[in-house]
């Protein structure tokens, strides 16, 4: 007996077909145009990294849900969770002899063992940049810009509320009372899950003067209002940066929700400054999200060197867009398809239709080759189910002649054409007509 193998994709794990798979393909077209305009240049990391390359300052959270094993050189490794750790050790193998800064963007698929949910997959992709090497708030101001323009490009942007905050203040805070590094990492963890009780109790370790200024922090409804009621003197430059970058932000896209919210932290542990994150109010997930990370570098080893930026989960996003009803302004429809039908076997008809595709596809006309008996009309009413605009039917005499027939299958009437040329320029000519 043959086995009878599992056709069920491992728990987590999706295939991908059409129209998910042209959806996500578009997200990623979209971003990648936007961000080499912006000067942003492409790397890929591996799938596969050493374990110690993410365990070192990646988060509670990510190191228990990585995907960690011995290969079989007996070397622990991990397949990637995320992309920043991978993009800080190509810059020490690869960059650092470079004029600063560095603009660097990847669309990866990234791995974590989690309990799979809506939008929340084990198997994801992501859409990000990194900018390395300045170090000033215009670096973060940058990379959340371009942030904005995507979402605008999607037309998400009135839909979408970015939150925001600063990291910074928590880190001279805690560095003032002696707080361990490894401490802070649990602290700003608990704030992420919104466990503040949990990081209460660690915070009364320090004592209470610590305590209050922190939950004086959290409940402050803006910059401005902890400046005025907040002990934060010694970091009040760190809260006039964020209150610098929620105003020029909402000024640049003001179609944004831009949110400062002091409580807010996120999962990863080598963010020390600028940080935000993208909502879709009524969606359970958030759907991108970054910051500054100041120390990453030289804590593999290499120069002080700031990087800040961003990750989107195209998966998320994709799930967003069909939530807002959007999706069709997305992926643009050509105005026409054409289905190159071959009668018969012939090899001057196939030649003659492989050159019409050809000439088509060139001119940016999506055309797929039907092979077919004599019996073609049968075919046609389901061409146009499957999308198709326009038909050319081709046989032994058309290949002789070098002419084409095109048959608009929406308006059932056809053209014939004297050669290939001929009819591909009428069609692309052609105004787009409602299907």
């Amino acid at each position: 007996m043959k086995p009878r193998l599992p056709l069920e994709p491992l728990r987590g794990f999706r295939d991908l077909l059409p129209p998910d798979s042209k959806l996500l393909a578009a997200l990623a077209d979209i971003f990648r145009e936007l961000v080499e305009l912006q000067g942003y240049r492409y790397v890929i990391p591996p799938t596969l990294e050493r374990f110690q390359l993410f365990a070192l300052k990646s988060g509670e959270e990510i190191r228990r849900t990585m995907y960690v094993f011995r290969d079989k050189a007996g070397r622990e490794v991990a397949m990637r969770p995320e992309a920043t750790a991978s993009i800080a050790r190509i810059y020490l193998k690869h960059l650092r002899g470079e004029p600063k800064p560095i603009r660097l963007y990847y669309i990866v698929n990234c791995f974590r063992y989690e309990e799979p949910q809506f939008a929340r997959y084990r198997e994801f992709w992501q859409a990000g940049v990194e900018l390395l090497g300045l170090p000033g708030l215009e670096a973060d101001i940058e990379v959340a810009k371009i942030l904005l323009d995507y979402y605008e490009k999607l037309s998400m942007l009135p839909h979408i509320e970015v939150v925001v905050n600063n990291i910074a203040i928590y880190r001279k805070l805690f560095n003032k009372y002696n707080v361990p590094e490894e401490e802070q990492d649990r602290i700003l963890h608990y704030m992420d899950k919104k466990e503040y009780e949990k990081a209460t109790e660690l915070l009364e370790r320090h004592g209470d003067e610590l305590r209050e200024i922190v939950k004086c922090l959290w409940d402050s409804g803006s910059p401005e209002e902890a400046l005025d009621k907040c002990n934060v003197e010694p970091y009040s430059d760190e809260v006039k940066n964020l209150l610098v970058f929620v105003k020029l932000l909402q000024a640049y896209k003001p179609a944004a929700k831009i949110k400062p919210e002091l409580s807010f932290a996120r999962g990863l542990a080598y963010y020390d400054g600028i940080i935000f994150e993208v909502k879709v109010p009524g969606f359970p997930v958030s759907i991108a999200g970054g910051g500054r990370y100041s120390g990453l570098i030289a804590l593999y080893g290499g120069e002080d060197v700031p990087g800040t930026g961003f990750a989107i989960g195209l998966d998320r996003t994709a799930a967003a867009l069909r939530h807002l009803g959007l999706e069709e302004k997305t992926i643009e429809k050509p105005p026409h398809r054409v289905a190159v039908i071959v009668i018969g076997r012939d090899p001057q008809a196939l030649l003659h239709a492989y050159r019409l595709q050809h000439s088509l596809t060139e001119a940016g006309l999506p055309a797929t080759v039907v092979y077919a008996s004599k019996k073609v009309l049968k075919k046609l009413g389901k061409l146009v189910e499957e999308g198709y605009t326009h038909a050319a039917i081709i046989g032994l005499k058309e290949a002789k002649e070098g002419t084409v027939t095109l048959r608009d299958l929406r308006e059932r009437r056809q053209t014939k054409y004297s050669s290939v040329e001929e009819a591909v320029a009428a069609l692309s000519a052609a105004e787009t007509k409602p299907t």
